[in-house]
């Protein structure tokens, strides 16, 4: 017995250590090309499908091999072996890839570039990593472990694994080490473990593969680079080389994502997560953004500038004679120091007494604010992102309009086109413009690229005439270059006006909000419009995919499974292969849930680069702590009931997180910290009983005869490649198309149509 547990302690030491790496790995794959492809969420979901699918089909090919190696021990030292090399290889190649592609850093790229990165860069890790499940449970039931035993405790080991790497990741790493340094960290403990694991592929026969000096010695050396200044230094170089193209000048993190500032000629430049943020010198920009609203107002005397004030904006703002104060709320702190330091001369209306800088998330200030303002103008970007998202919903809306005086007045601007107005432009400025009507009585888009949309707390403010507007700037003697008498003219032509309107008013009208990101779904749908046919498809995709099509398709899967289980003698056959459909639906189903609470994070609270370490962790440790109750439930015997009762409990768990979200969504100001602490506990108990469902699905499936490697490999790849189409599917369609609530119950529908499949053999079963 003793020896059995020396046996299976380093084995189950190397399972800790696939899931720690495998989580480690992914979360920085996840930050990097998340920054390197412009912050946008989308990314999240096609990198997570992209190192799901490849994981479950690494998991199906180690399944294949396992059967056939006469040493898997041996196998499983190879492989962590090969990991530790591809853990800093992944990294460094994610922030490559754009410029190997043709896209320098900055530049817009559509979908296929970013899916053809996220495979060259994960494709290696992933896939090895996948494999490996497979071999170490296989190592595990050679140490006289029971077959199902063996898959439990893998499953468990790894999730386990993978939650102290979430952990530590964010309470430690990523606030002490660079990208690359922790990327060395899991090189170093992945051959610390393979040489362990050697010692027992040596104990079990001649053959040890690499199980002798080698891992030491190449342990030795990582650990050595990992304490080294080299480490950092390679770091910053290949952020340097990712953004040489625009002149990289510095980066700092935050967390709301990776500051970038660049210098091309005299043009200076600040990116987050990719997206430009400020730019000097640009009259242009900073004249429009803060004349456009304020020439709207008879006599603004109050104004609030919420982002977009660092390259000029606020000089602007006060060349009105009649503003009193300005009260300026970056998104973003860590923007204003790397401003002072970058932008250069432009900023001194930062220490103008009349502006009172605020350091903190524009959503809260909002909340908290006492009014009433004259013009608030939201200088964020335009709603690419879910993060940004959040100041261009009714909810913000009907936000700021309870902060504005009786006359009040509302400006923000959005990337358009100076003439032509296409289809899915269109349905883009309808959507904003109808979400801006849920909170204000009058909303009018004026012409040109951008498109101002300004809106008013009564009828009769606001104006589209340029004599009206140009008198004012005369009146109020502003010195302007652009916002002046023939541009307002040239802009507000009457035939200008009349095709906008004509273009928005014949679009399809949607609302947008903080749980249902239409906005941005639009933005994406405008984003690809530069690159492929893909927009088309986008938008029809709103079109296709409802609650009706969802339920048609519920009722397929179970008609699929049920008919012929409960006409044919051959239940226990259908039974086997519905415990695989729900072993895939339910890995669909988890990483929905996770997307999902990802998405809602961020829409609520603007800060997921920082949080989706936490958040992925607590993840894995739901799927950890069910994981361990379903190994032990296993273990006493549970049954096809107690799957299908474990099946009925799931169908409930997205309604249950849909409620859960809406209600954080809901707290007041001085509870949102509560709510952002408990958003974790939420994605605990939503993936608890997923994790239950696969130690029985193993002893299911091993009872009727199998190898336990082979057969863990199946189910956990059934899993993953359930889980690769539930992540881009969630982060594309279902939660901007459907909202957050409109995607929880169609995942609760396809798992009451699984759950129905489930129950069918076993009915059939009971007459037989």
């Amino acid at each position: 017995m003793r020896r059995s547990v020396t046996r299976s302690a380093p084995i189950g030491g190397a399972l800790a250590v696939l899931g720690f790496g495998a989580l480690v790995v992914q979360v920085l794959l996840l930050r990097e090309l998340m920054m390197a492809w412009r912050g946008n969420e989308m990314s999240l979901g096609i990198t997570l499908a992209v190192w799901l699918a490849l994981g479950g089909a690494g998991s199906l090919l180690g399944a294949g091999r396992v059967r056939r190696a006469a040493s898997p021990a041996s196998w499983l030292v190879r492989g962590l072996f090969g990991l530790a090399i591809l853990a800093p290889a992944a990294l460094l190649s994610a922030r490559v890839l754009r410029l190997v592609l043709g896209y320098p850093a900055g530049e817009l790229a559509g979908l296929p570039p970013l899916a053809l990165a996220s495979l060259v860069s994960l494709a290696p890790y992933a896939m090895l990593s996948g494999a490996m499940f497979a071999v170490a449970v296989a190592s595990l039931a050679g140490t006289g472990r029971s077959g199902a035993g063996a898959a439990g405790a893998a499953y468990v080991l790894e999730a386990a694994g993978a939650v102290a790497g979430g952990l530590l990741l964010s309470f430690v790493l990523l606030a002490a080490w660079e990208p690359t340094r922790i990327a060395l960290l899991v090189s170093t403990l992945a051959l610390a473990t393979a040489a362990l694991v050697g010692r027992t592929a040596r104990m079990n026969g001649p053959r040890a593969g690499l199980a002798g000096a080698a891992p030491v010695i190449a342990a030795l050396a990582a650990l050595a680079l990992l304490a080294s200044p080299l480490a950092g230094r390679l770091d910053d170089a290949t952020v340097a080389w990712q953004w040489r193209d625009l002149g990289f000048r510095g980066q700092t993190n935050s967390i709301y994502g990776r500051i970038i500032a660049t210098l091309q000629g005299s043009q200076r430049s600040i990116y987050q997560s990719g997206v430009l943020v400020a730019s000097a010198p640009d009259r242009l920009s900073a004249e429009e953004t803060a004349h456009v609203p304020l020439l709207e107002h008879p006599r603004p005397g109050r104004v609030l500038v919420l982002g977009g004030g660092l390259a000029g904006v606020l000089d602007e703002v006060l060349k009105h004679p009649t503003v009193r104060s300005v009260d300026y709320v970056e998104l973003d702190p860590a923007l204003l120091e790397v401003a002072r330091t970058h932008l250069g001369p432009g900023g001194e209306a930062l220490s103008d007494p009349r502006v009172s800088t605020r350091q903190r998330d524009g959503r809260l200030f909002v909340k908290e604010a006492d009014g009433p303002y004259d013009v608030v103008i939201v200088g964020a970007p335009d709603p690419t992102t879910a993060q940004l998202n959040r100041f261009y919903t009714a909810e913000f809306f009907a936000e700021v309009r309870g902060l504005l005086a009786p006359d009040g007045v509302l400006g923000l601007s959005v990337t358009s086109s100076e003439n032509y107005v296409g289809r899915e432009l269109a349905a883009f400025l309808a959507c904003l413009r109808a979400t801006l009507f849920e909170a204000f009585e009058d909303v009018v888009l004026l012409p040109g690229d951008p498109c101002h949309a300004l809106a008013a707390a009564r009828p009769g403010v606001l104006t589209r005439d340029p004599e009206i507007l140009s008198a004012r700037v005369v009146e109020r003697g502003l010195d302007v270059v652009f916002v002046r008498g023939y541009s307002l003219r040239d802009r507000l032509r009457p035939e200008r006006v009349a095709a906008l309107d004509e273009s928005v008013d014949r679009a399809e009208v949607t609302v947008n909000t903080d749980l249902g990101p239409r906005l941005y779904y639009l933005s994406l749908v405008l984003w690809n419009r530069q690159f492929s046919g893909s927009p088309r498809i986008l938008l029809g995709a709103q079109r296709v995919l409802t609650p009706a099509a969802v339920g048609a398709l519920a009722i397929a899967i179970a008609a699929a499974f049920a008919i012929p289980a409960l006409r044919r003698r051959r239940a226990a056959a259908w039974h086997r292969r519905a415990v695989v459909l729900a072993i895939f639906i339910v890995g669909l189903t988890e990483l929905s849930l996770e997307v999902a609470a990802l998405t809602a994070f961020q829409s609520i609270y603007g800060y997921v680069y920082h949080r989706v370490a936490l958040l992925v962790a607590a993840f894995m440790a739901g799927l950890a702590l069910g994981g361990w109750a379903g190994f032990r439930a296993e273990a006493r015997g549970a049954g096809p009931r107690s799957f299908a009762a474990l099946q009925a409990g799931i169908c409930v768990i997205p309604l249950a997180l849909a409620a859960a979200v809406a209600a954080v969504a809901g707290l007041p100001p001085d509870r949102a910290a509560a709510g952002a602490s408990a958003f974790p506990l939420l994605v605990v108990a939503a993936a608890f009983l997923a994790g239950m469902q696969f130690p029985i699905a193993a002893g299911l499936h091993l009872r009727q005869g199998g190898h336990a490697g082979a057969e863990s490999g199946r189910l956990y790849g059934a899993d993953l490649l359930g889980a690769a189409i539930g992540a881009p599917v969630a982060a594309v369609f279902m939660i901007p198309v459907l909202g957050l609530a409109g995607s929880m119950a169609a995942l609760a529908l396809l798992n009451a149509a699984v759950f129905v499949t489930l129950v069918a053999p076993l009915v059939r079963l009971r007459r037989e």
